[in-house]
């Protein structure tokens, strides 16, 4: 009974250890990601609202969303805490995401319980125009691991439109961003990062701020991409640092014409970095 013991122990120990080493290798590789990111800079430029030249819908959000003469951001480092819609049920999920403006840039890096004592880790990055989409259990195990493909740069380039309302000055028109009116209550914007383009309808509510951002973009499924709608949904907008920003948002993919979530959450925190008032 005793080295029946003394085995089990050393198998646990083994494990533990094991648990602990793919942590800190996981953690290695995400900052190895978020040191990729470019620390481009925006030229000390400030939003003014008097020179804005855009479609009247998107002129109404971005004058109301950012406060005259405040700084383009730079980078921002936002934390989540959120759930994930997978294997048939809601899990939770805490998250932290590093922005980078010029060029766009992200690595998300999420720990979802799958269940008590069960971490699946998932990091999405978007870096240099490549991106990556990888998962594993405990940083041991690999799950996912997709690199590089022209429908996954796609993808996290969109992700980025997407998510640029939690930092609207990205949204300003310039070089790489230009917006075209659908109607009065909407608008297609298009973000340009090289040779890749994606393209988003952002339709606006009564207080001219989005409630629905929306296009086709590529899913991924076992290695395997095919085009789908794509929606994001917000809600509560919320002033942080002199931009009004969405703090709850829902984001689905329109299968078959079934809506299904599987993102939903909210901004526990973010912070902004400018080429001014540090």
């Amino acid at each position: 009974m005793k080295i029946i013991l003394g085995v089990v122990t050393v198998m646990i120990a083994l494990g533990v250890a094991g648990v602990i080493a793919g942590s800190s290798s996981w953690r290695r590789d995400t900052r190895a990601e978020v040191n990729g990111l470019s620390t481009g800079t925006m030229q000390g430029r400030l939003f003014d609202p008097a020179t804005l030249d855009a479609p009247l819908p998107v002129t109404r959000y971005l004058q109301k969303a950012i406060t005259p003469g405040h700084p383009l951001v730079r980078s921002a480092i936002a934390t989540q805490e959120a759930q994930f819609f997978i294997n048939g049920g809601w899990r939770a999920l805490r998250a932290t995401q590093h922005f980078s403006m010029a060029p766009p840039g992200f690595v998300w890096d999420a720990r979802i319980e799958m269940a008590p004592l069960m971490p699946v880790f998932v990091r999405d990055a978007y870096v240099s125009s490549h991106a990556k989409m990888q998962a594993s259990m405990y940083g041991i195990y690999p799950l996912a691991n997709q690199i590089d493909k022209p429908e996954l740069n796609a993808g996290a380039l969109q992700r980025f439109l997407g998510e640029s309302i939690w930092f609207p000055t990205a949204l300003l028109p310039s070089p790489t961003v230009k917006w075209r009116e659908r109607d009065d209550r909407s608008a297609f914007v298009t973000l340009r990062d090289g040779s890749n383009a994606v393209t988003l309808l952002f339709e606006f509510g009564d207080d001219g701020m989005p409630w629905r951002i929306s296009g086709d973009r590529y899913k991924e499924n076992n290695g395997q991409y095919a085009m789908h709608p794509w929606r994001i949904a917000c809600g509560t907008y919320a002033f942080r640092d002199g931009m009004s920003i969405p703090m709850h948002c829902e984001v689905a993919w329109v299968i078959g014409g079934a809506t299904q979530p599987y993102w939903r959450g909210r901004i526990s925190s973010i912070d902004y970095h400018y080429d001014v008032m540090e």
